[in-house]
């Protein structure tokens, strides 16, 4: 499989976890401005992604969804995100 391929797979399955992932702390909470900074970050992150897809610069394009990837995952591990139990799409503790 050529980069841009891989690169696009990557994009679709960014695509399925984003769609399914919610914040699971109360608005009001500490909690909850911490995953809205991991959010960021993993738009940020995925925003970057797109822009040197856009530039065909596949390799940073793949590293910055590797990172977008890395921070869903670890907010979902500890509980600041909800994947609806995906285990396919992200890590679990359990």
């Amino acid at each position: 499989m050529e980069l841009k391929e891989k690169v696009e797979k990557y994009f679709e399955i960014e695509k399925a976890a984003l769609d399914k992932i919610r914040i699971t702390a109360p608005q009001d909470s500490y909690i909850y401005g911490i995953a809205k900074d991991h959010m960021e970050m993993i738009l940020s992150y995925y925003n970057d992604a797109k822009y040197f897809y856009d530039k065909n610069d596949f390799i940073n394009a793949f590293a910055a969804l590797n990172y977008s990837y890395g921070w869903i995952d670890s907010a979902i591990r500890i509980g600041l995100f909800d994947g609806d139990s995906d285990h396919r799409l992200f890590t679990h503790f359990r």
